[in-house]
């Protein structure tokens, strides 16, 4: 079915899972005990928002180097989306300056956030009230100790059930990194309790995550993902590919394979898919470890 804009903005402003939020910390007390949170979505998150909602196919970036503030380097995003009842490409734009660690990437990720702002994706962050948590030294820098996510959980939620929001399901690859919620948080908190998603393990998929499986048992497909999309890409020693998963629930998942491989094409239907969920710095991402197509007779019928 044709989306039109309002839709299109609807779907992409839906509030994220707690498990697919990250958090940060913004400034400290003096004695560097206890930190104020800031919650905010990773560029991965977007870019599968935006796919979800209008198809890989139907958005795209840009970046420009901007020097307004005078002080530091600056970047400018414009994420546009083509509207089918238009037919033509919507731009918005947003900018931030470099960062002081690793400054151009830095400045190209803020400002590529702050443009999926502009089409409603995690403004309502900005409704979030002020959350102190527990922190710890690690390095240099301080970070949120692992016991406060159920705190910034119920917190998130509570500020979404007051303005009558529902959060989408978890499915993000936040969801596989968030820690098991605490054991000795409170069991006597009914209303978080019903809004409080369940949590995925730490260990990634196969298993589907984000939705209620809506087949019998006796009619579910062979298959355990279908491929979507595949597409070749330029790597460090070799290039790889890109592929993007569906579930029979009809949950997507990119994923990465670090060879090409004629099998993997559009359309083919794995089983016994084995993922594995790599992090570099900030960044993270499955990686596709092995596989079996399913029924190769049939499918090349």
């Amino acid at each position: 079915m044709q989306k039109d804009y309002r839709q299109i903005q609807e779907e992409l402003a839906k509030p994220f899972a707690p498990e697919d939020l990250e958090w940060r910390i913004q400034v400290t007390t003096k004695n560097k005990d206890k930190g104020l949170a800031v919650p905010y979505v990773t560029n991965r998150a977007i870019q599968d928002r935006l796919d979800d909602v209008v198809g890989p196919e139907n958005w795209r970036n840009e970046y420009k180097s901007w020097h307004g503030s005078g002080k530091k380097e600056a970047q400018l995003c414009g994420i546009s989306i083509y509207m089918e009842d238009r037919k033509e490409w919507l731009t918005k734009w947003d900018g931030a300056e470099d960062t002081d660690i690793e400054p151009v990437k830095g400045g190209l990720s803020d400002s590529m956030k702050r443009a999926a702002v502009q089409w409603g994706i995690g403004r309502v962050l900005y409704k979030m009230g002020t959350v102190w948590v527990l922190i710890e030294q690690k390095g240099s820098s301080y970070m949120i100790q692992e016991s406060e996510r159920y705190k910034l959980d119920r917190a998130y939620l509570d500020m979404l059930g007051k303005l009558k929001l529902t959060p989408a399901q978890p499915g993000g690859l936040q969801s596989q990194l968030t820690p098991a919620q605490d054991k000795t948080a409170p069991k006597n908190d009914a209303p978080v309790q019903q809004q409080q998603p369940q949590r995925q393990q730490q260990t990634p998929p196969p298993a589907e995550s984000g939705k209620v499986t809506n087949f019998p048992v006796q009619q579910r497909p062979q298959w355990q993902y279908k491929i979507v999309s595949a597409t070749i890409q330029p790597g460090m020693t070799q290039e790889c590919m890109s592929l993007v998963l569906v579930n029979p629930d009809g949950k997507n998942t990119r994923v990465f394979s670090p060879q090409v491989k004629e099998d993997l094409a559009q359309g083919t239907e794995l089983s016994e898919v084995k993922l594995e969920l790599k992090k570099q710095g900030t960044v993270a991402y499955y990686m596709l470890r092995s596989y079996r197509v399913a029924n190769p007779a049939e499918q090349a019928a």
